[in-house]
């Protein structure tokens, strides 16, 4: 039993939702504001957000006021195993909602344009309990259960950051080192058809150096802009460069697009628009993706939707986001394996003031 963690552990290098995912870098949150939800994780710059922390620093360049960001979400999974049509049950469905969790972000002037903020925020969640089962052969066409393994995981792991931003001629800077930190724990219990059970219970703990750095600049109606987040064992780096155009026509609006790499080598690419509600003070926030993740059965595909209002100093937002994600058997150490879908659906709110 404890061979076959250790396997898990070292062979499934995926984030997302599911029984391989809690050994690994668990469900991370897919966006650390509502805006950036609503249009499926672009990091776009936001200019009137402390979320940006989190999101783009270098979007923090010379706000001339104090500003408070707060944010909550919760997240359902669901995780589809298809298994060899020989095996007596080719189909495991499990199923599951994250504890709520939330974030909290400051910014203000500095001098002479420079900015700073602070932030701290859940990035990844454990909280799942799933169900995997293990056959083996008995035949040319059959194969028979061997055991069933069920973990349950909890646990968190978590930002803190302090920000600095300022422009460098037509460039805007922002950085936001910190520490990401986080403990969890998991019960695996293993219940063999015959022979004896048994239980592993691993606990983890973390803390590491943290980066989130951007950078961007505007081209007439065009702001071109990139991001950077450092990685670690149990969190993967990520890096893109998007671009977002804003016409008169759009009236404050924007259409925008990105491409990332996860890790240095998964390809996302992400289409996103914001446009002016029909109350004065509000925007509509529209977004789809799609990435091709380690041992892709095909390209998984997210959507998004949300909208903000202002009124006064105060600002309101909330989005739902989803992603999903198709793999084969090439990265799952278990045999009689064809592939495994997961999704996460997230709706997040927030509330933001301005001083």
């Amino acid at each position: 039993m404890r061979s076959l963690f250790v396997m898990l552990v070292l062979t499934v290098s995926a984030f997302g939702y599911g029984y391989w995912d809690i050994f690994g870098f668990g469900g991370r949150v897919p966006s650390l504001s509502p805006p950036s939800a609503g249009m499926c994780g672009a990091s776009v710059p936001d200019t009137s957000s402390a979320f940006s922390v989190f999101t783009n620093p270098s979007a923090l360049t010379g706000i001339n006021r104090l500003m408070v960001s707060a944010s909550g979400w919760e997240t359902g999974w669901n995780e589809i195993i298809t298994y060899h049509y020989t095996c007596t049950e080719p189909h495991r469905d499990n199923l599951g909602g994250m504890i709520p969790r939330g974030e909290f972000a400051v910014a203000f002037p500095v001098w002479n344009g420079i900015s700073a903020g602070a932030g701290i925020a859940v990035v990844s969640q454990y909280d799942m309990t799933a169900t995997m089962q293990v056959y083996r052969e008995v035949g040319y066409l059959h194969r028979e259960l061997y055991k069933t393994m069920v973990t349950d995981a909890t646990g968190s792991l978590n930002e803190a950051l302090v920000s600095i931003a300022g422009s460098l001629g037509p460039v805007n800077i922002g950085i936001s080192p910190g520490v990401r930190f986080g403990s969890g724990e998991s019960t695996t219990f293993s219940n063999r058809v015959s022979g004896p059970d048994s239980t592993i219970v691993e606990s983890w703990d973390q803390s590491e150096f943290a980066l989130r750095a951007g950078a961007s600049t505007s081209l007439g109606y065009t702001v071109v802009y990139s991001s950077f987040v450092s990685g670690d064992s149990r969190y993967m780096s990520f890096a893109d460069i998007g671009v977002s155009a804003s016409f008169p026509f759009l009236k404050g609006g924007y259409l925008g697009a990105e491409f990332a790499l996860y890790d240095g080598n998964w390809l996302k690419g992400t289409a996103f628009a914001r446009l002016p509600g029909v109350v004065e003070g509000s925007n509509i926030y529209m977004g789809i993706d799609g990435y091709r993740p380690e041992g892709a059965l095909k390209t998984g595909l997210g959507f998004s939707y949300g909208g903000d209002y202002t009124f006064g100093n105060y600002r309101f937002s909330a989005a739902y986001q989803l992603q999903s994600r198709y793999r084969d058997a090439s990265g799952i150490s278990t045999d009689y394996i064809n592939h495994v879908f997961d999704k996460g659906e997230t709706v997040m709110i927030g509330v933001e003031r301005v001083f």
